[in-house]
């Protein structure tokens, strides 16, 4: 029998699938034109659609701590922007149409973070707006007003759902080892150029400050820094703390873990940030006290395992690649000459910009300074061609104060300090929470989580810190701990008890 549906369906398909087909086969053949891709790759995303609707809370997880960039947008910002957009607005529209689909419950972790984004936007406005030169604008720094405000709304989008409990552990895979992806900027000086169309999505930064150093190692000796790889040994490290804990890594019957662990922990140290080590060597002691190993024998035998390690190593320590010995300059080690001198050098220079800065604070505490940049000066600054400027002007002018407590007071004034400590406050008081009242499954993972912000938190204040840059490290840790655990847990509610009530008997009256 003659189906006239079915005939009009398959010409609507062929009517649609064919032109779309010859215009994206058009586009392919120009693939260096970023601009094509691009298009390509919206008319992939249109097509998956139905798949980004069911899973856009797993690839959010995914692409946070992601090194990916989205190059076909203006501005090329990396991956967790969009997808942050795309994924707060899902679950929006997700509650929207069902009231089922409700954002879980973080009130005491929500009402600081709103507070704070006011107190960006209210700056913001109050300083010449948020200035994006890639839309046209005439100043710079509204990228670092994106980052603090997409952070934000990243936490929602996290925290929108609750991750089912078989599926935590991948969550968490996920979430850390994403960040592995930072070595494949590594690859540059090593592939070959057929395949440099990788770096679209991974970009080269790692890569090229490595070849740059190597470049300058051969004619002055100095440090060459592999950014890419301290980036995955560090991720591999946290990663072993999150997924075995301190105790099980110490198991005797199982000794390559910890063997992985110092290999990784000496990957870390490739690539010269001190911060980087100091940083791993703070979450593990914090996590070590919270599993509460200080109580055991194990404290005094890593204590003693420690000094032996360091008595044994530190005669030996001018014989490491120089960027370990930069990474481990904080010690008082002897280090080669030009190392020591480049890692002085580096604090000298932040304390230089300590000193002009701190004396600034009293005039930016009712308005903070915001975050825009006239690009004139800007250009000039970085050019060298203003005299009297000092060499972290640069940096100065960026809001790059190196200091976690200058960069929340300067931008943002005293609204801004009253509404991170508040939000730091509520988000260590629902980790502590979820780690005190955790399912048995989930305890392992509440532990690490409590450690790690613990950790950042301490390390923001006392070595380094940078709001804009620090504020989707802190709300991705406090939204995927709640979608674990389905909220901020409480005390188990105590069970009632029934009041047995009498039977009541019939009673005959005989008159």
């Amino acid at each position: 029998m003659f189906n006239a549906f079915a005939l009009f369906r398959s010409l609507l398909i062929y009517g649609v699938c064919l032109p779309l087909a010859i215009f994206l086969g058009y586009l392919l053949s120009s693939p260096d034109d970023s601009t094509n891709a691009g298009i390509v790759l919206m008319m992939l995303g249109v097509l998956l659609l139905p798949v980004i609707l069911r899973h856009h809370h797993p690839f959010l997880v995914l692409s946070w701590n992601m090194s990916a960039m989205a190059f076909f947008l203006p501005g090329k910002p990396l991956i967790w922007l969009p997808v942050v957009l795309l994924s707060f607005l899902i679950s929006i529209l997700q509650f929207t149409l069902d009231k089922k689909n409700a954002f879980l419950p973080s009130g005491p972790v929500a009402f600081p973070l709103l507070c704070l984004g006011l107190v960006v936007l209210v700056t913001a406005e109050l300083t010449g707006g948020i200035g994006l030169r890639v839309a046209g604008a005439g100043s710079y720094g509204g990228r670092r007003y994106i980052s603090i405000l997409a952070a934000i709304a990243g936490f929602f989008a996290l925290s929108a759902k609750a991750i089912p409990g078989e599926r935590a552990n991948f969550y968490v895979r996920m979430y850390l080892l994403a960040a592995l992806t930072a070595g494949i900027g590594n690859l540059a000086t090593v592939i070959s150029p057929s395949l440099y169309f990788i770096f679209w999505l991974f970009p080269p930064d790692f890569a090229e400050l490595t070849s740059m150093a190597i470049s300058d190692a051969t004619n002055s000796g100095a440090v060459v820094r592999y950014g890419g790889l301290a980036t995955m040994g560090s991720a591999l490290a946290v990663f072993m703390m999150a997924s075995l804990g301190i105790r099980k890594l110490f198991d005797p019957t199982k000794f390559w873990r910890l063997a992985a662990f110092l290999v990784f922990c000496g990957t870390t140290s490739l690539g010269g940030y001190r911060s980087a080590l100091i940083f791993l060597g703070l979450v593990f002691m914090v996590q070590f006290y919270l599993e509460g190993l200080f109580r055991t024998r194990l404290l005094p035998i890593l204590s003693l395992s420690a000094v032996m390690v360091l008595a044994a190593v530190l005669p030996f320590a001018k014989h490491l690649p120089l960027s370990v010995q930069r990474t481990l300059s904080f010690l008082p080690i002897e280090i080669d000459t030009m190392t020591a001198m480049d890692a002085e050098g580096s604090v000298e220079w932040r304390l230089a910009m300590w000193e002009r800065t701190v004396p600034e604070v009293p005039h930016y505490l009712l308005l903070g300074k915001g975050y825009g940049i006239d690009p004139g000066v800007f250009e000039m600054v970085e050019a060298n061609n203003m005299k009297g400027f000092e060499p972290f002007e640069a940096a100065y002018l960026a809001g790059d104060y190196h200091s976690g407590p200058l960069s929340v007071v300067m931008p943002f004034g005293i609204w801004g300090v009253f509404g991170f400590l508040w939000f730091l406050q509520a988000g260590t008081k629902a980790l502590y929470r979820n780690y005190r009242y955790s399912p048995p499954e989930l305890k392992g993972t509440n532990t690490f989580f409590l450690a790690y912000f613990v950790a950042k938190v301490i390390f923001f204040f006392a070595v380094f810190g940078s709001l804009y840059s620090d504020m989707p490290w802190f709300t991705g840790v406090l939204g995927l701990s709640i979608a674990l655990n389905g909220g901020i847990l409480g005390p188990a509610p105590a069970p009632m008890a029934e009041t047995a009530v009498p039977r009541f008997k019939l009673i005959t009256i005989t008159r």
